[in-house]
């Protein structure tokens, strides 16, 4: 019997009822919920695995089929798993590990994919030499003679893979494919291979897809393939909020089949009243979702504020006064404290604002100013793969009380060549006195003269002294005439791990604390799915300096640009759409208390424009001048 957790066990709402009549019917079929920010839409999904698994158990099991939840990341997966009491017929996984999970067995299929994939790498570079003219220059044809010559290699070396798996990145040669190969590969696979769309709805009847707004469009297309051809006797779901969207490559809202059900789930179970009315007038102008309260009786008052202050040289010191005034002046609490301490997120427009203040502004740049997408989007999330051996060994080996401690020990023995080669060969006190020995000057590279050390220092000190295995890409960028010569590196990652390799090791600290959200700042990345009782919202289109969102443009501040009119008239996504769901889900982190501060050019009229927006009956605006009144 699954074991009953807070969330199974929690009152049903209208939407749980609503699903369960779905779940329990004959013909399976298809549905979204819509689910605002503190509706507990992780509880309804979690309710829906309970009931499907209590109810239709036996079945599931004479036919060795299960449940699968698709979530965005490992921590959901666990959490989710830990909530329906790790149910053996529910499998939890993040996109890429289900997607594994369903084309693993087909390891001929995956060796034509990957040919073929290569081949058409190869076919665009010809091309591309082919187009080249009197101006291309000699650097990018050295470096696309490369990497055709890397492709070849690699194609040679596919027909000798004996069995394929699955890393972070990709390394052909060695039969390992990469996060990107895995979304790129199995939904074209189930769209173009009927019979592999018909095992997936065998094995899972019903599949539910958590954070639908940012899941790729082409594994939506490919799940909806999967639903078709099952012909009622699979149930496919979707659980989001395409207001929360904030991925970019993300599908947003997901469009209705024939016979499918929309549950709007409106119920607020997080934020008081003078907070949720704020929510509530960001979202009034961008979807017909409007929440109430699902505190009833419980729901306090709470407070909202806008501060309005001028954009100077004087931001962080500024905004520290916003939150020392909060302290004197507001009725919820210390302002001044981080979050994890009892006191208040401070919540900004981008990453960068963050890097800042905390010391890593360089190591931000590297891996956002370089265009590679995917890299930088990992590394906001603090799962950057160059970045994997700081995290996992580096870091701990240096932190360690001692270089010979047990902390040390257990580091080595996980990650360490050297050990590895030392127990296998049973020399492991030599080994051993090496392993400590290089950890000794690591920790003096790294603790050097103003602590100066590059993180391309310290990497390859630590990788020629054996203290770590290197991920096939890295050792390819250090080695590029090792055994791992054939792994491609596009022109973007190695901009980014140039670089990085040039930041100073001193750096990590800031951004490890910033991810780990052990400082007062996060953005709406870091902290989408989270609350707080006191949230710091900061709009500053200067400092962000991010092109993408604009609370000027937003707030009717600036005018929106020839692109953006485009976008709204064609019904794209512009700055001001981006910029609404981004303040969406900053501002309904807030339990108890909001404070918002905009830094404008011109203060009176940003004023004025925050009094006329959907937001100003419901925030008491503030100035430069308030900040200097004593309680």
């Amino acid at each position: 019997m699954v074991e009953v957790t807070s969330r199974t066990d929690s009152p049903d709402t209208d939407a749980d009822r609503e699903l369960r009549e779905i779940l329990d019917g004959d013909r399976l079929t298809g549905f979204t919920m819509v689910a605002g920010a503190g509706s507990g839409k992780t509880t309804s999904l979690v309710k829906a695995l309970a009931h499907v698994t209590a109810t239709r158990g036996p079945s599931l099991r004479a036919k060795t089929q299960r449940v699968a939840c698709i979530t965005y990341t490992e921590v959901a997966a666990r959490e989710i798993h830990d909530d329906i009491g790790n149910d053996s017929l529910a499998s939890v996984s993040t996109i890429h590990s289900f997607l594994w999970s369903l084309v693993k067995p087909f390891q001929k299929d995956i060796s034509t994919w990957v040919s073929a994939n290569i081949e058409k790498q190869i076919a665009d570079l010809l091309l591309k030499q082919e187009q080249y003219t009197s101006r291309t220059r000699s650097a990018t044809k050295d470096k696309d003679a490369s990497d055709l010559a890397k492709r070849r290699q690699q194609q040679a070396a596919v027909g000798g893979v004996i069995r394929w798996t699955y890393g972070t990145g990709s390394d052909y040669a060695r039969g390992v494919l990469g996060h990107a190969d895995i979304l790129k590969m199995v939904p074209q696979m189930i769209l173009t291979q009927n019979l592999l769309a018909r095992l997936v709805a065998r094995q899972f009847p019903f599949i539910f897809v958590d954070e639908s707004q940012d899941t790729f469009p082409e594994v939506v297309e490919c799940l909806k393939r999967v639903w078709a051809l099952a012909d009622g006797e699979m149930c496919l779901g979707f659980f989001g909020d395409p207001m929360q969207q904030i991925y970019q490559q993300g599908v947003v809202s997901i469009s209705l089949e024939l016979g499918w059900r929309n549950i709007d789930k409106p119920e607020n179970f997080r934020s008081s009243r003078r907070v949720l009315t704020c929510i509530n007038a960001v979202r009034s102008e961008g979807d017909t979702l409007q929440q109430v309260t699902g505190l009833t009786a419980t729901q306090s008052e709470g407070e909202a504020f806008c501060f309005v202050l001028p954009t100077d040289d004087h931001r962080s010191e500024n905004l520290e006064r916003v939150r020392t005034w909060l302290d004197e002046h507001s009725s919820s609490g210390n302002w001044t404290r981080a979050a994890h301490e009892g006191g208040s997120q401070v919540l900004m427009i981008v990453h960068r604002m963050a890097a800042r203040r905390l010391g890593f502004d360089a190591l931000y740049s590297a891996f956002n100013d370089n265009k590679a997408d995917s890299l930088g989007d990992a590394f906001n999330e603090g799962l950057a793969w160059p970045l994997a051996p700081f995290r996992d060994v580096i870091l701990p080996l240096c932190s360690a009380d001692e270089p010979s401690s047990p902390e040390v020990l257990a580091v080595l023995k996980e990650n360490s060549p050297l050990i590895k080669s030392g127990r296998a060969s049973r020399e492991v006190r030599a080994a051993l006195t090496a392993g400590y020995s290089a950890v000794t000057e690591l920790r003096e590279l790294a603790d050097g003269a103003e602590k100066a050390a590059t993180l391309g220092d310290i990497l390859k000190f630590s990788a020629d002294r054996q203290l770590l295995e290197l991920d096939p890409r890295m050792a390819a960028y250090l080695y590029p005439l090792s055994e791992f010569q054939d792994v491609v590196l596009d022109e973007k990652t190695t901009s980014v791990l140039n670089a990085m390799a040039r930041c100073t090791f001193s750096e990590l600290e800031g951004y490890y604390k910033y991810v780990n959200q052990e400082s007062p700042y996060s953005t709406q990345h870091g902290t989408k799915g989270s609350e707080f009782e006191r949230v710091v919202v900061v709009l500053d289109d200067d400092e962000g300096t991010y092109p993408l969102y604009s609370y000027d443009k937003f707030l009717g501040l600036r005018q929106p640009s020839t692109r953006d009119l485009e976008n709204q008239a064609q019904g794209k996504d512009s700055a001001v759409e981006r910029t609404r769901r981004l303040f969406y889900v900053c501002v309904s982190r807030a339990k108890e208390s909001l404070a918002i501060v905009l830094f404008a050019d011109d203060v009176s009229q940003a004023v004025n424009a925050v009094s006329q927006s959907s937001i100003g009956e419901h925030v008491d605006i503030l100035t430069d001048t308030d900040l200097m009144t004593r309680p």
